[in-house]
This record gives C-alpha cells, structure tokens and sequence, in this order.
C-alpha cells in the first residue's frame, strides 16, 4: 500500500538530509513566542499573540513552499538544503497564500452555515416546540457538518504540494487535490488513518511531558513565570518539531507515490496543468 511504502522511506530521507528538520525548529521557535507571551501583562500578551496570528497569517505559505519543495527536491536528487527552502517559498509564495486562503474562506463559509443551522433549531426548540425531534434534527445536522469538514480537509490537504511539485496554480490546486484523493481513495484512507493513529501518539505524548513539567494548565494569562514558560516553549520545540518534520517528508512522499511514474529527474512532474488551467 502507498501509505505504508511511503512511512517506510520516511527515516532514510530524514536521516540522508537532517537540514528538513531545520525550517521546523524554527517555525516552532516562533510559535513558542506566543507561549512565551503568557508570563506577560495579560493585555501585552494578547497584543503578541494578535500580531503574531497575522504574522503566521503571511509566513506559513512561506514554509509549506519552502519545507515542500526542500523535501520533494531531497526525494528526487537525494540533496536539498536551506537555499532551496528560500527558493522554493519565494517561488510558490502567491499561489500558496492564495489557495490557503480560499481554504480558509471555505471554512469560514462552512463554519457560517453551521451557526445559522443551529440558530434555527435553537429558535424552532424554545418558540415552537421543545421536542426531542428537533434536538434529533440539530444533532443529524451537526454529525452532517462535521462530516463536511472532514471530507473537505482530506480532499483539499494536498493544495500546496500541487502547487509546489505539479507547478499548479491557486484555483487549480485545490481541484488537483479533491482529483488525486478521489483517485486514490484507498490510499488516502490507509494515510488518513496513520495520520489519526500517529497524532494520538503524538498528543499524548506531549500532554504527558507537559503534564510531567512544571506548566501549569490551568494558570491564569500573566501569573505564568518567565522560567516555566520557556520550559513549555522548549517541550514544544523538543516534541513537536521532530514530529512535524516527519509529517512533512510523509506527506510529500506520500504524494509523490499517489503521482507515480510522472514524477520527474528535475523534481517536478509531468502534468498538464497548464492545460487545464486555460480550460
């Protein structure tokens, strides 16, 4: 299977090329600065962690085309290194920015829908009739939306590795995407639930090094020491950028074996977005 084939590979680019782990560490550093943030004035702290929402709002197209093109290009050279991660992430920056944020309009969009559902049967509920249907149509309506959510997330996740590896544009990502896993619905679903199976791992894991640490959960924002969050920040980095570095390179070649033979020697593939895209 490809989700398999693809896990087993993971360690050996991983270990042959150690700089993919590099963009990581730092993306987390930066993330820590928010928790960080905590063993400030509660007001500063909310006005860091505001600026950086925006920040990461423009960085994180910059690290998928970076980290994608890094890993794709180590996949089909066998070397890569942080000149490409600049390259890369300028090159796809626009497409990139532009197709995560139509992913997050859809979202938006579906969150919407969910609100206004639930504000009818609300309504219906306490002005019509406080049945036990209308609890039973608002709890269907809302297994339906999550079920929406999810298939959207599994079928757009691989925009920006369309964009970076098949040189397809915003619009045409998102629909290479939805293409390549309905194409590959086994496969995507042999994927899918590692992702699940390694993520409990993973939350477990770091919720028992944190728990294990001095952090307190339930601190209120400002009473936190300077010393204790930079403890949390480190556990973050420590924990969780590693693992990031692996779902990054699984990812990548995950999609590459979903491509198959168009994979290219020049680390792009042989695709006929151009045509579709003037379709």
């Amino acid at each position: 299977m490809a989700a398999i084939n693809s896990l087993t590979k993971v360690p050996g680019l991983l270990a042959s090329n150690p700089v993919l782990f590099v963009p990581l560490v730092v993306l987390y550093i930066l993330t820590s600065i928010q928790t960080i943030s905590q063993s400030l004035d509660p007001i500063v702290g909310a006005l860091i962690g505001l600026v950086f929402s925006g920040v990461f709002l423009l960085v994180t197209p910059l690290f998928h085309g970076g980290t994608i093109g890094m890993t794709n290009e180590a996949a089909t050279s066998g070397r890569t290194s942080l000149g490409s991660f600049v390259a890369f992430g300028k090159q796809y920056y626009l497409s990139v920015l532009g197709a995560y944020l139509l992913f997050i309009a859809i979202m938006i969009a579906l969150f919407v829908v969910g609100g206004i559902a639930a504000a009818i049967v609300a309504v219906i509920y306490f002005t019509v009739t406080e049945s036990v249907a209308v609890i039973a149509v608002g709890a269907l309506l809302g297994v339906l939306l999550v079920g929406v959510y999810l298939a959207i997330s599994i079928l757009l996740q691989f925009y920006a590795h369309a964009i970076v590896i098949e040189a397809y544009g915003a619009v045409d990502s998102l629909k290479r995407s939805a293409r390549v896993v309905r194409q590959n619905l086994l496969s995507v679903g042999g994927y899918f639930a590692i992702l699940l199976a390694g993520g409990a791992v993973l939350t477990a894991v770091y919720a028992g090094v944190l728990w294990a640490s001095p952090v307190d959960f339930f601190a209120e924002p400002g009473t936190v020491s300077l010393g204790t969050a930079l403890t949390e920040a480190l556990l973050t980095v420590v924990v969780l950028a590693p693992a990031g570095a692996v779902y990054l390179v699984y990812s990548v070649l995950f999609y590459r074996s979903l491509l198959g033979e168009g994979v290219l020697s020049g680390g792009s593939v042989e695709t006929t977005a151009s045509t579709e895209s003037s379709a």
